[in-house]
């Protein structure tokens, strides 16, 4: 196995600056990172040198790769992107596949809460659950968060004072397809057994609750520039949504726009004030110490999985939200506009730590997992370790939502992306960034060789 470490992502705007993080941290420890969207790394996991491959989640589609990925030799891991937003029943764990969690050596966990929700459910991986905060809440630490503070200043020149508005609408406005539609192809996937009442009365609560969060953000929109009237309204959908279902709805407003650019975290930094349904951007916001409402219209138990509303301070109506706002944009009081209680809990549901981040503790697991099962690493030489071999696929074509939820990725951005996260932490890594097929890239200080680089001019893919 050599030290390389492969990082395949879903939804570029929620994770690469994250994965660029734990890229830094990994590049100063010796390896090389191989980054980009999941499904080019995963179709040519046979075709690569094996090495650390730590995946986003653990459905049952991540299932065969990673088990792929085990066979072929690699560490495999797993960091869940659903997991820090919620808080977990073991039973809730619908999308979790007990195929993926049996193909991992570790598996990473935001909180204790749920930690052992993981634990209760998959009893064969006790020993495999770590409990670590979710890098990418390590990049909104005071001081780390310095990172986005030049795209949110170039945003709140554009827009000036403005109101955040964040929609999850993930069935019932989803890219993918139509409610009945996803829920069809979640009971393919074992995600829902629709004859199970249990599953009926879960999706009969999202589908009830997403109606009431569209009905009162389309209320906010009409009332908020009455209230507001120096305010201008951003609505950012969730990147699963579909925008044009938000821009008919808001067809008219003058002084609302609706957008999705760049990650989510700059356009918090920028606003005044973030509210949202149910969204993990309220948690993101409580990091950052930017003012968040979550809206609730709907008293259903559904509300319990989400961490935001434990956070955030609640309005179960217009009225309220409205109330919030203002207590938002004229603070009574020193002590902020997070209480105690919600701060404490979200420490605790991150497994925030002071002394170390993430990332860090994720990367010493790993190096600790080395050497534990004792993988042999090949010693790092003048040429890179990674090399295409036989039957290697450059480029495949995105279909269904793909596209949308990872839309590309530039190797000079990226460069600028991890030399600016490398500055913060102290580090002074300036790899090459070089592409290895549809939005892919190897980050190593090494160049690629003259027959690789030929190679992948070509598209070149050598027989098996």
């Amino acid at each position: 196995m050599r030290r390389l470490l492969y990082l395949p992502m879903e939804i570029a705007s929620r994770e690469l600056d994250s994965r660029l993080l734990i890229a830094s941290l990994a590049l100063a420890r010796g390896f090389e990172v191989v980054i980009g969207q999941k499904w080019l790394i995963e179709r040519n996991v046979e075709a690569m040198p094996p090495g650390i491959y730590l995946s986003k989640t653990l459905t049952q589609r991540d299932a065969k790769a990673l088990s792929r990925a085990k066979e072929r030799g690699y560490l495999v891991a797993a960091i869940d992107e659903e997991m820090p937003g919620l808080i977990t029943a073991p039973e809730e764990l619908r999308w979790m596949s007990d195929e993926a969690v049996e193909a991992t050596d570790r598996i990473f966990i935001s909180g204790s809460h749920n930690s052992d929700s993981v634990k209760r459910r998959f009893p064969q991986a006790r020993d495999r659950v770590v409990t670590a905060i979710n890098p990418r809440w390590d990049l909104l630490r005071p001081g780390m968060r310095d990172f986005y503070e030049r795209e949110a200043a170039e945003i709140r020149a554009h827009y000036g004072p403005f109101i955040l508005i964040n929609t999850n609408l993930g069935f019932t406005n989803s890219e993918k397809g139509s409610a009945e539609e996803l829920i069809n192809e979640q009971e393919r996937l074992g995600k829902l057994t629709m004859s199970d009442p249990k599953h009926v009365a879960f999706v009969n609560s999202v589908l009830a609750m997403e109606s009431a969060n569209r009905s009162i953000i389309l209320q906010l929109i009409d009332e908020l520039p009455k209230k507001f009237p120096d305010r201008r309204i951003v609505l950012r959908p969730h990147p699963s949504e579909r925008l044009d279902t938000w821009r008919n709805y808001v067809d008219g407003h003058a002084v609302v726009d609706v957008i999705r650019d760049g990650p989510a975290i700059p356009w918090i930094l920028a606003a005044d004030v973030l509210v949202h349904t149910n969204c993990t951007t309220g948690v993101e916001a409580a990091a950052l110490d930017t003012p968040a409402i979550c809206v609730l219209p709907t008293e259903t138990s559904i509300n319990d999985r989400y961490l935001s509303n434990r956070v955030n301070p609640v309005a179960r109506n217009v009225e309220e939200a409205l109330a919030l706002i203002d207590a938002a944009e004229h603070p009574n009081s020193d002590a902020g506009f997070y209480s105690a209680e919600m701060r404490a809990k979200f420490r605790d549901a991150m497994s925030y730590d002071d002394n170390q981040m993430g990332a860090e503790r994720i990367l010493d697991t790993l190096d600790d997992t080395i050497a534990e099962n004792g993988y042999q690493m090949s010693a790092p030489g003048r040429c890179t370790q990674w090399s295409p071999g036989s039957g290697y696929v450059w480029r495949i074509e995105d279909k269904n939502v793909r596209g949308a939820l990872f839309p590309g990725l530039d190797a000079e951005d990226v460069s600028k992306r991890i030399r600016g996260i490398s500055q913060l932490i102290g580090q002074a890594q300036t790899p090459f960034a070089h592409e290895c097929g549809s939005k892919v890239l190897l980050l190593s200080p090494h160049r690629l060789p003259l027959d690789v680089r030929l190679r992948r001019y070509f598209g070149i893919s050598v027989p098996a």
